[in-house]
């Protein structure tokens, strides 16, 4: 479910694009100088343009399957960064049904939902026997063995858009060089999009989408090609909405570094170039959207790969960022200069247009459990248990009120 997690050296020298005004970078994380996981400060419009308006997004992969079971104990943290926040978009993936009801009789009156299953017969939601769900008839589903993606709106949803992915035929896993093994259950892969009517950008139509892309590993890279394949068909799919000015917004789990894919195969694997703009760097893209953390200048150490430099004449952002997922054992650290950890990033938001290059920042954190005294809960070895393997990812892109020619 979570992907297959490659050990990646980064660099953590952190640079700030060059541009006239605050970056990014600086807009989310000015305030952030004191903050821990329990207190994370809300940052709005500070350094934004005049006239700009900050349209404010959540993405998180919750694996709530793998570490919730289905479970909605833990969903109050999450409610929790998503008040303090304050998200017009909220973007969730690996969500059982359970938790999706818990969120929206959570949120009713502030935020609309919708949903749609990856998988409909999975048991890791807590339901034992999710049989009944493998019939041609979907009348008789039990929706408790559903996991999925959700998308939230701080407005009115309309104009539900479910863009098929493609990848659910040869689904496949090969693990470390072991057999191949067909992958069950099998997953349909589905962008789940709407239409967001917000009051406070009532002069433009926004366009979210959460996003969940195929997860699985083989010697042959039959899963890279059909990754690649996939997020071309999202991006190629949303043109006609940007075509029409519309802000589109896409957040999820891309199961994808943002150079690659695949540490065996540097520069080999081009699944991100559907979304990257051909001036990110390195190496660019065919795409037209700006990722959230795109300031931040952390880059994949591969053998033929060079930091990312912004250029002193085309502002232009990295594609790079933060780590967004971890293994169990891994221990945060942040400081600059902390020694090389196993991790990556497979965790994107993208925004269509932006007010300036430098005008969006990402800000990606993990959730730990917490008992009754608001401690963390300890796992077995020692280690802070956490809400999910992925981190909860919070951006900010400034963005035009109106629509600009």
């Amino acid at each position: 479910m979570r992907g297959i997690l490659a050990a990646f050296a980064v660099a953590l020298a952190v640079v700030l694009l060059a541009g006239p005004s605050q970056s990014g970078t600086d807009m989310l994380r000015s305030e952030r100088a004191a903050a821990t996981d329990t207190d994370r400060p809300v940052t709005r419009t500070a350094g934004a343009d005049t006239g700009s308006f900050g349209l404010r997004t959540v993405s998180f992969n919750m694996a709530g399957g793998q570490y919730g079971h289905g479970a909605t104990t833990t969903l109050p943290q999450v409610a929790t960064k998503i008040d303090a926040f304050q998200p017009h978009l909220v973007m969730l993936q690996e969500v059982c049904w359970s938790q999706y009801e818990w969120f929206r009789t959570r949120y009713a009156g502030t935020y609309d939902f919708g949903y749609t299953p990856l998988i409909t017969t999975y048991t890791g939601c807590g339901v034992n026997d999710c049989s009944v769900n493998a019939d041609s008839d979907p009348s008789n589903d039990d929706m408790r063995c559903w996991i999925g993606q959700v998308l939230g709106g701080r407005g009115a949803l309309s104009n539900r858009d479910e863009v098929a992915l493609g990848g659910e035929r040869h689904q496949i896993n090969q693990a470390d060089g072991g057999p191949v093994t067909q992958v069950k259950p099998e997953r349909k892969f589905t962008a789940l999009c709407y239409d967001v009517a917000l009051a406070d950008l009532p002069d433009r139509t926004v366009k979210g989408c959460s996003v969940h892309l195929r997860a699985f590993a083989d010697d042959a890279l039959i899963n890279l090609r059909a990754r690649t394949a996939q997020a071309a068909r999202l991006a190629s799919d949303l043109d006609g909405d940007i075509a029409a000015h519309k802000i589109v917004v896409v957040g999820g789990d891309f199961n994808s570094t943002p150079e690659n894919g695949n540490s065996r195969v540097p520069r080999r694997n081009p699944t991100m170039n559907a979304f990257y703009r051909p001036e990110t760097q390195p190496g660019g893209g065919w795409g037209v959207f700006y990722e959230a953390d795109q300031a931040d200048q952390r880059f994949w150490q591969f053998p033929d790969e060079r930091p990312c430099v912004a250029s002193t004449t085309v502002a232009s952002g990295c594609r790079s960022g933060e780590r967004t997922v971890t293994d169990d054992d891994f221990v945060e650290a942040e400081a600059p200069g902390e020694a090389a950890v196993e991790g990556t990033k497979y965790d994107y938001i993208f925004y269509s247009e932006l007010t300036g290059p430098t005008k969006i920042s990402g800000d990606p954190f993990y959730l730990f459990v917490k008992d009754a005294a608001g401690n963390n809960v300890k796992n077995p070895d020692g280690t802070d248990k956490r809400v999910s393997d992925h981190a909860f990812y919070q951006a900010v892109g400034q963005v035009s009120p109106t629509v600009t020619p």
